[in-house]
């Protein structure tokens, strides 16, 4: 078991370290994060301007970035999630798709790719088991 949980920590090396709010993204013109690896990743204005146009002033506030995308193994076929209300409301938003619950969005491969062709950057894709 503890060789999975060593690959699933490589594989998500990409994940960043701590995640700020759109808001404070903005406020302070500081439009990166760093990942686990080490590396630093910066959003376009591109992205937060996309963003913000979409959401609502107390989503600014709430919204997490990066967005996370998870792998969801409780389907046969291939699966993502992303989880939390302001995240799948966003996500909803953004493809123009329901989320199933307030809190939760499953998006399949088109609208994986339709998300990652928006925000490059503002959203991870991540792999759980």
């Amino acid at each position: 078991m503890v060789e999975v949980e060593h690959l699933l920590a490589d594989i998500n090396a990409h994940s960043p370290v701590n995640r700020r709010t759109l808001a404070e993204h903005v406020d302070s013109g500081d439009l990166t994060y760093r990942t686990r690896n080490g590396h630093t990743c910066e959003f376009t204005k591109e992205e937060i301007g996309k963003l913000c146009e979409i959401c609502t002033e107390q989503e600014k506030f709430l919204l997490r970035l990066p967005l996370m995308v998870m792998t969801d193994t409780s389907f046969s076929q291939s699966t993502w999630k992303v989880e939390g209300r302001t995240e799948a409301s966003v996500v909803s938003k953004l493809i123009s798709k329901r989320p199933i619950r307030d809190d939760l969005i499953h998006l399949y491969h088109p609208h994986l790719r339709e998300l990652q062709r928006m925000l490059p950057n503002a959203a991870v894709v991540l792999f759980v088991p």
